[in-house]
C-alpha cells in the first residue's frame, strides 16, 4: 500500500499554516496608529488571522462575500471605562475593492430597508477627502441599546474598508447626555477616521 499521499497531508497543512502566518508587511498599521493618536484610542487590537480571506454579509439576494486581505478589530475608548466604538478596518484583496464596495452598499441598503423604529432607520451618504461615508443611525440614544449607529467608510485609493459600530453606554456612565451631544461626538469620530484613512493611503 502506498502511504505517501497520506504522509504528505500533514506536511502540506503545516506549510500552508506557516505561509498564512508569514506577514512581512502591515498595510493597515499606519491607519491603526493614526486612529490611536486621535481622541479615540484603542485598548484592544486584534489582527485578522491570515487564513481568513473573506467575510459573509446578508443581502436581499442571499449571502454575499467581501474579501479581506488583511484587517484589524479595534475597541476604541475616549475618556471613560467603557468602549465607544467597535471598529473593523480591512484591506480588500487585489482587484476586489469595486466588487466589495458594491456588496457592502447593498448590505447597508438592505439594513435600511428592513429596519423598524427604533432600529437603524436612515441611510446617509457623503464623501470626505476621497472617503465615501455610509451611515445608519438610530433615532435617539435613549431607545438604542447596544449599537446606536453603524458607519462604513470606503477608500478606493487604498482599497480600505472601515466598519464602525458606535455603542451606547449605561446612562450613569454615558459620555453624552443628549442626542445632540452624541451626534457631535459621532461626527467628530467619523471625521477623524475619514482623515486617517485619507492620510494613511500608500
Amino acid at each position: 500500500m502506498n502511504h505517501r499521499p497520506l504522509l504528505a497531508i500533514p506536511m502540506l497543512v503545516a506549510a500552508l499554516a506557516a505561509q498564512a502566518q508569514d506577514r512581512t508587511a502591515d498595510p493597515l498599521g499606519p491607519l491603526a496608529q493614526c486612529i490611536n493618536r486621535s481622541e479615540f484610542q484603542f485598548r484592544q487590537q486584534d489582527r485578522l488571522p491570515a487564513h481568513v480571506t473573506t467575510r459573509s454579509v446578508k443581502l436581499a439576494t442571499g449571502e454575499g462575500q467581501v474579501s479581506t486581505a488583511d484587517g484589524y478589530r479595534l475597541m476604541l475608548f475616549r475618556k471613560g471605562s467603557l468602549p465607544l466604538v467597535n471598529l473593523k478596518i480591512e484591506r480588500s484583496a487585489e482587484g476586489r475593492f469595486a466588487a466589495d464596495r458594491d456588496t457592502i452598499v447593498a448590505q447597508m441598503q438592505q439594513l435600511a430597508a428592513n429596519s423598524k423604529a427604533p432600529q437603524l432607520v436612515s441611510l446617509e451618504t457623503d464623501t470626505r477627502q476621497g472617503v465615501e461615508v455610509l451611515g445608519l443611525n438610530n433615532p435617539n440614544v435613549t431607545q438604542s441599546a447596544g449599537i446606536i449607529s453603524l458607519y462604513t467608510l470606503l477608500h478606493a485609493a487604498s482599497g480600505t474598508v472601515a466598519t464602525a459600530y458606535l455603542l451606547n453606554q449605561p446612562a450613569d456612565k454615558r459620555e453624552f447626555a443628549t442626542d445632540a451631544q452624541y451626534r457631535a461626538l459621532r461626527d467628530q469620530f467619523i471625521s477623524s477616521l475619514a482623515a486617517c484613512m485619507a492620510d494613511s493611503a500608500p
